[in-house]
């Protein structure tokens, strides 16, 4: 765990944790930041364990995200109302910097929440980015990215998923056209002709019940320096799913880079299998 240099100003001392909580509690879920100042004449090593009805710290970096050319104290918090369960209620990322207000800002809740850090948006500073996902059969995720530049807190918006049509062709074939790119696939899905055919779809090859393909949001939008040039951008994946939910066909893969103020598409494809780092693990509180 970072040490704290002294004269720094904590924002997650046991003693602050209350006031700083129950202030961002009160914007009931808003995205809106808020700053406050918590001077500590003598602070301590290390932060002190939460206590039930306090926040947990989860991730805590020292990084200059500001621009000041100072460390910043950045630190990913949690809020559980069942200290037991693996779900936080609600996250928090607080940014304090020498000699600057501290800046709180709430974040939706969700399970195993990750902080990263890049550059997106081409700024010569990093940007803070936080994941969770949102639990169920679904395997969505909430992601964030913020700007703290010169302590303003600015949300950078994420890119939109892809608009795919997707439908089902004879010979156990899904025909799939990207509309951002008009761009056609076609998946083979033979491999699970059985129970496509036990569910009446197909009859010996043939469609005979119309059924919907549903392409999901994204399960995971990941960071990453595509070009190796020092700037990050956004890989996402949208699944693809057939008769259940379970029943997946393949992935929406999709790469993003900032431009001129927005996210534009630098390229797109289907793909009925992903790279082990591009998959989300299963985790306990996905739903059947």
């Amino acid at each position: 765990m970072s040490r704290f240099r002294k004269g720094f100003m904590i924002p997650l001392r046991v003693a602050a944790m209350g006031m700083l909580l129950s202030g961002a509690l009160s914007f009931g879920g808003s995205a809106e930041a808020f700053t406050f100042t918590q001077e500590v004449p003598s602070p301590p090593s290390q932060l002190a364990p939460p206590q039930s009805g306090q926040g947990q710290l989860i991730q805590t970096r020292e990084i200059d995200v500001t621009g000041d050319g100072k460390l910043d104290m950045v630190s990913l918090v949690g809020l559980k109302s069942d200290l037991n369960s693996p779900y936080y209620d609600k996250l928090f990322i607080s940014v304090t910097g020498q000699g600057q207000a501290q800046v709180v800002i709430p974040l939706e809740g969700g399970y195993n929440p990750k902080m990263d850090f890049c550059d997106f948006i081409h700024d010569k500073l990093p940007q803070i980015y936080v994941t969770s996902d949102t639990g169920g059969s679904g395997g969505f995720t909430s992601n964030y990215i913020y700007s703290l530049k010169n302590n303003v807190p600015t949300a950078i918006p994420m890119p939109e998923p892809l608009h795919v049509k997707a439908t089902f062709k004879n010979n156990y074939k899904v025909k799939m056209k990207i509309e951002e790119t008009g761009k056609s696939f076609t998946l083979d899905i033979a491999d699970r002709k059985e129970a496509y055919d036990q569910f009446g779809i197909y009859k010996q090859g043939k469609l005979v019940k119309p059924f919907i393909v549903n392409v999901d949001a994204y399960s995971l939008l990941k960071p990453i320096d595509v070009d190796r040039d020092g700037y990050c951008e956004l890989k996402g994946v949208q699944r693809i799913t057939g008769i259940a939910n379970a029943d997946t066909l393949g992935y929406v893969t999709s790469v993003w880079r900032w431009h001129k103020g927005q996210w534009k598409l630098k390229e797109a494809a289907v793909t009925q299998t992903l790279a082990t780092s591009m998959v989300r693990a299963p985790s306990p509180e996905d739903e059947d």
